[in-house]
């Protein structure tokens, strides 16, 4: 599997009203706390379970359960259009 990056055109942005998002070309999705600590480690080098790890290490919790988590969220993204894997 590769690793997920954000698709062309697609930033990551923080709106002083809306909080942290992810920005496309005519449209946003606004990011929770746990979207945001995923999508933050989206470079296109680490894939989902580098991600996973990284997440279950800051946060002291159970990798498998980030590991969950992470391909939910990332499926959605990619569905979405918001990245590329």
């Amino acid at each position: 599997m590769t690793a997920p990056r954000l698709a062309p055109g697609v930033k990551l942005r923080h709106d002083a009203q809306r909080g942290p998002m992810l920005m496309a070309p005519e449209r946003f999705l606004s990011l929770d706390e746990t979207a945001l600590a995923i999508v933050a480690l989206i470079d296109g080098q680490r894939e989902a379970t580098a991600i996973a790890q990284a997440l279950g290490l800051a946060y002291d919790a159970p990798v498998a359960e980030i590991a969950a988590d992470v391909e939910a969220l990332l499926t959605q993204l990619r569905e979405q259009g918001y990245i590329v894997r």
